[in-house]
């Protein structure tokens, strides 16, 4: 799991105990959620803290790293937290529900999921969040290499919001990373 950037936020360990967060070397206060900031970081510039994460889950580094770009390339501010498969994301938004206890301004609103993962693949981590209401304004784009009809409709049936095979338009991405995070201009 890895998150860009996060350098400056309180680690946390990546398991289901919740009381495992190690205090940060960084004295100054951090914001409420970078409690809940997974602990691999690396620091990039052009981020705004106070904007709710983007979510990818894919288990290929080469593929989270094409992804990561392509946010880039819309021009969100918001920082990108990669996991490697669907127990990360769901002990993160697990974590991220109890570290905000009701305000939603910080929740990820946009995963960028994979179907085929170790672990808890996509259709597994849908068919938990299909379970968990509190979920709801978490738009989740399946971004898969499968273009296997079974596997869109099945994704779709188990609430998925998108379906794309990897890997779209920059164009393509910008109109869905927009339409949940929109760009204000001054």
């Amino acid at each position: 799991m890895q998150t860009l950037p996060a350098s400056d936020h309180s680690s946390i360990s990546s398991t289901v105990d919740l009381s495992a967060a190690a205090p940060s070397s960084d004295t100054s206060p951090a914001p409420a959620i970078a409690a809940v900031t997974p602990p691999i970081a690396a620091a990039v510039t052009g981020f705004d803290p106070a904007l709710p994460p983007i979510l990818v889950a894919d288990d290929d580094a080469d593929d989270q790293f094409y992804i990561q770009r392509l946010i880039k390339k819309t021009g969100v501010k918001n920082r990108v937290i990669t996991f490697d498969d669907g127990t990360e994301v769901v002990n993160y938004l697990d974590r991220v529900k109890q570290a905000l206890g009701g305000k939603r301004h910080h929740e990820p609103l946009l995963l960028f999921l994979d179907l085929k993962m170790v672990g808890l693949g996509g259709f597994g981590f849908l068919e938990w969040a299909r379970q968990q209401r509190e979920l709801a304004p978490l738009k989740i784009v399946v971004l898969t290499n499968s273009s296997e009809p079974q596997d869109m409709q099945k994704a779709l049936e188990l609430g998925a919001h998108r379906y794309l095979v990897k890997y779209p338009s920059v164009a393509t991405f910008a109109t869905i990373v927009h339409s949940v995070y929109p760009v204000t201009v001054f």
